[in-house]
């Protein structure tokens, strides 16, 4: 098999068109999902006071 075929560039351009009509994350339904970032650090806080009030208490 050589070259580019013609499946190949339909593949292409079909991908394209996909991209550029989709976000890459987009919110599914307008639903806005939790940002999993701020979840962690916040988790992380309440943990580290948890332990910090244990220790002096």
């Amino acid at each position: 098999m050589e070259g580019i075929t013609d499946a190949m560039k339909q593949y292409g351009k079909a991908t394209e068109e996909i991209f550029k009509n989709k976000p890459k994350r987009g919110r599914p339904y307008g639903i806005k999902t939790p940002d999993t970032p701020s979840i962690i650090g916040s988790l992380a806080a309440l943990f580290t006071v948890l332990v910090l009030a244990s220790q002096f208490v």
